[in-house]
């Protein structure tokens, strides 16, 4: 997918907002990033997870009859785990004024992919959980998760914008990256924060000593 104007401002938008936010670089949000900032937001907000879950769900009950429709469906599930159900309670943590938390998040919500958020997710999980999600991948997988899920997010595109058709296979490996966001970034962060995921996707705080 090419790089547009637009994905230029973006960058722009998002440079200049960290320099102002945090002039230092982001050494002073690493030190205010705590793991109570972040498991609170997901206690505040329980049901975080239940949009990305719901898709997920309808692009499974899709995967034989409507493939297609399938792996559209499975993309957003991707793109809601990344962005609403990752990167929102991660700008939560990040910014104490919360109307500019909510205006970042309004435009980093609305914005294509992933990738410009990368560096800074990676920080921060691997100083929070010492979870690197850039290097979360399927068993079996060469690529990385983020990888994988910016390849499906262009080919989503092209059967939205361009009519492109797949098959029931290209469905079943959207899904399975899906699922590989859910199983291995998400829930070994939630699980870092003290906090769990029940069968619904409701996040519930983690008692001392439970197993999951």
């Amino acid at each position: 997918m090419s790089y547009t104007e637009e994905d230029a401002r973006m960058d722009e938008f998002w440079d200049q907002m960290s320099k102002e936010l945090y002039p230092e670089h982001k050494e002073q949000a690493i030190e205010e990033f705590t793991t109570e900032r972040l498991q609170s937001f997901y206690l505040k907000n329980p049901e975080i997870l239940a949009p990305g879950i719901r898709m997920y769900i309808e692009a499974k009950e899709l995967q034989e009859k409507h493939p297609s429709a399938s792996y559209v469906f499975a993309t957003s599930a991707i793109e809601l785990f990344l962005k609403s159900s990752l990167l929102k309670p991660v700008v939560y943590g990040l910014v104490h004024n919360e109307s500019l938390a909510e205006i970042i998040v309004e435009t980093a919500l609305g914005s294509p992919g992933f990738e410009r958020y990368k560096k800074l997710l990676s920080r921060l999980f691997t100083e929070l959980i010492k979870l690197d999600i850039t290097k979360a991948m399927n068993i079996g997988s060469d690529k990385c998760l983020l990888q994988e899920a910016s390849e499906i997010q262009a080919k989503r595109n092209k059967i939205i914008h361009q009519g492109m058709v797949v098959g029931a296979d290209d469905a079943k490996f959207a899904i399975g990256v899906a699922y590989g966001v859910l199983h291995h970034i998400i829930n070994p962060m939630l699980l870092g924060i003290r906090v769990w995921m029940d069968k619904k996707g409701t996040v519930l705080k983690r008692k001392e000593g439970r197993k999951v």
